[in-house]
């Protein structure tokens, strides 16, 4: 079974498989994807990011993970986080998160801390990847206790998607953060699966990071060029038409948000 599969438990790795979730948009490409982890022998699950609050797609993920024993988050996003609450409700599972405000019946998450669960054989290692959020997590997925299993797979949210590339937030965004992140994943990625919030998993996560590292720099030197020829005043109408030439319509104001993210970096940098 390949991506995109709807309502479907699909396996990707030993103890990782997705439920993708029929939210398809611009931002969300297919949809979300959302990840239950355990054996195949095990009787509990961990679900990271239950996806939006659409009551179809989580009986149908609850239906799939069966008994879950706990909830966890990679940033705050609605159609990562929305339909977290209700998820509880259907599974009794507590919900943890980076950022406080979103976990319920459980403390924080803690980067580097390692997630074991009574009835769940893989163990998690959380990361604290910021960048496309200030509270973005991986999940580094192992098949049993780091350092004596397999390190199967990184599920990486929104921070790196399995095609295209991913917008930075302009609320608590950071483009040097996002850099430090890529950089890391790209260490700890070679030759790792991709597990990402959207789109196919890819064999490589180090590749994937370095394409996005890229593309990257790629605009801010595009900036760079655009503000020495229009003037450091240069508006971000005047940017945008300058850097994006063949931008669609649709994705206009993803093109402005993403230059006023970029802006800002190059302004900090001096």
């Amino acid at each position: 079974m390949k991506h995109p599969a709807y309502s479907q438990l699909r396996p990707v790795t030993a103890s990782a498989a997705v439920v993708l979730a029929p939210n398809p948009s611009y931002a969300a490409l297919e949809g979300t994807n959302s990840w239950v982890i355990r054996d195949p022998e095990d009787e509990y699950s961990i679900v990271v990011d239950p996806g939006p609050e659409d009551e179809g797609h989580l009986n149908v993920l609850q239906s799939k993970a069966e008994k879950v024993a706990l909830i966890l988050l990679t940033h705050r996003h609605h159609d990562h986080a929305d339909g977290a609450e209700r998820f509880r409700q259907l599974t009794g599972a507590p919900v943890r998160a980076f950022d406080p405000q979103y976990c319920s019946g459980a403390e924080p998450l803690v980067s580097g801390e390692l997630i074991s669960v009574d009835g769940v054989t893989p163990t998690l290692k959380v990361v604290h990847t910021p960048g496309h959020t200030a509270d973005s997590v991986s999940f580094y997925v192992y098949s049993g206790q780091p350092g004596e299993s397999e390190l199967e797979g990184i599920i990486t949210g929104d921070t790196i998607a399995g095609r295209h590339t991913t917008m930075i937030s302009e609320t608590d965004g950071d483009v040097g953060a996002y850099l430090e992140t890529l950089a890391k994943l790209e260490e700890d990625g070679r030759g790792v699966m991709l597990l990402p919030g959207h789109g196919p998993e890819g064999e490589d996560l180090s590749a994937y990071a370095r394409k996005y590292i890229d593309r990257r720099n790629q605009r801010l030197d595009q900036i760079r060029e655009a503000l020495a020829t229009h003037g450091q005043d240069a508006d971000i109408n005047t940017l945008v038409d300058a850097i994006y030439d063949d931008v669609d319509p649709v994705l206009r104001g993803a093109a402005e948000q993403s230059t006023r993210v970029a802006l800002r970096y190059l302004q900090n940098q001096g």
